[in-house]
C-alpha cells in the first residue's frame, strides 16, 4: 500500500481535529464532554478504514507518550488509568467500523444507522473500561447502574446530535475533497 501526501494531509488534520475535539471539554464526572467522538465520526465518514483506524490509533499513541492532547489537556502512559481511556480504545475501533459500513455512503439514513452502532462500541468497550478502574484500580466503589449514569446517561442526547451534524455535513465534505 503506498500512502500518498493527500492521503497523510488528511489523516494529520484529522488528528489535529480529535484533539481539538478533546480541548472543548466540559468535566461532568469520570468522563468529559467533549467533541472527540464527533472527529471521530468524521475521520470514519471521510477516510478508508485502514487510515480511519490508523488516525484515531495515531491521536491515542500522540497522548500516550505525552503530548497533553486529551480532554483537559493531559497526556502520558498514566492515561491508561483514567477511567475514559476505554473510550479511546472504542474510538480506535469505532473510525474503522464506521468507515468500513459508511464511508462514501450519502443516505442519511444509512449513516445514521452506522453512527449509532459506532455509539454502542464506544459504550461497550468504554463503560466496562469506567467500571473496571473505578472499581478496581482506584478503589472507587460504583455498582453497573451508577457507572452507566455517569458514563453514558449524559452522553446520549449530545452524541447523537453530534451523529446528526456528521451525518449531514460528511457527505458534502467528501463531495467537495473530490
Amino acid at each position: 500500500m503506498k500512502i500518498q501526501t493527500k492521503d497523510i494531509t488528511k489523516i494529520a488534520l484529522l488528528v489535529a481535529l480529535i484533539a481539538v475535539g478533546a480541548f472543548i471539554s466540559i468535566p461532568i464526572g469520570p468522563v468529559p464532554f467533549t467533541l472527540q467522538n464527533f472527529f471521530v465520526f468524521m475521520t470514519g465518514l471521510l477516510l478508508t478504514p485502514f487510515y480511519a483506524g490508523l488516525t484515531v490509533f495515531i491521536y491515542v499513541l500522540l497522548g500516550l507518550i505525552g503530548i497533553p492532547i486529551f480532554a483537559g489537556f493531559t497526556g502520558g502512559i498514566q492515561s491508561v488509568l483514567k477511567p475514559s481511556f476505554g473510550f479511546l480504545i472504542a474510538f480506535i475501533i469505532g473510525a474503522a467500523f464506521i468507515s468500513k459500513f459508511a464511508h462514501g455512503e450519502k443516505n442519511f439514513g444509512k449513516i445514521m444507522v452506522v453512527l449509532v452502532l459506532a455509539e454502542v462500541i464506544f459504550y461497550v468497550i468504554g463503560l466496562p473500561y469506567m467500571y473496571y478502574i473505578l472499581n478496581v484500580v482506584m478503589g472507587n466503589p460504583m455498582d453497573i447502574s451508577k457507572v452507566f449514569t455517569v458514563g453514558m446517561i449524559p452522553f446520549l442526547i449530545p452524541d447523537m446530535a453530534k451523529a446528526v451534524v456528521a451525518a449531514i455535513i460528511a457527505p458534502r465534505i467528501l463531495k467537495a475533497m473530490k
